[in-house]
């Protein structure tokens, strides 16, 4: 049934839907939209701080985010890291390991076989992209990991 009051058919029609993404379906980066009279004005952003150059003598270190807590040495992001992250992961819940928070050991099998079919999936996904130390490296670690997984399910019974 229609609205007898034009304000009310206007505040039916509340908001608008609007493509804000980067790309195009074909690939192409969008030309950036004008903003719309509805939206409210996004404060201007702070100008970024002045860096001077460093000097010789000094060694540039690299500031971490706010809010990101003390800055540590992270693994390359490779293969070799993302493999040996599920196999830990795996580990733990097998209760081969202990947590690396709480360094306590846990059971959580349907977590385990999780991981294990994760890493299944990934050397599936990525045969014949491998180098020749990856292919090894799952060829080993993934029967390694199966077999622990039926020796703990049967443990629990």
């Amino acid at each position: 049934m229609a609205s007898e009051r034009p304000e009310e058919e206007q505040a039916d029609k509340g908001f608008t839907i609007a493509d804000k993404r980067l790309f195009t379906r074909e690939g192409a980066r969008r030309a950036p939209e004008p903003d719309s009279p509805r939206e409210p004005p996004a404060a201007s952003p702070a100008p970024p701080p002045r860096r001077e150059a460093p000097h010789a003598e000094e060694p540039q270190q690299q500031r971490p985010e706010p809010g990101a807590g003390p800055r540590r040495d992270l693994p390359p992001a490779d293969f070799a890291t993302l493999v040996n992250m599920l196999t830990t992961n795996a580990m733990v819940f097998l209760g081969q390991i202990p947590a690396p928070g709480s360094q306590q050991y846990m059971r959580n099998l349907p977590q385990a076989q999780h991981m294990i079919d994760l890493l299944m999936v990934l050397r599936d996904k990525t045969r014949g992209n491998l180098t020749q130390e990856e292919e090894q490296m799952m060829q080993e670690l993934l029967p390694q990991l199966q077999m622990a997984y039926v020796s703990v399910s049967r443990q629990v019974g």
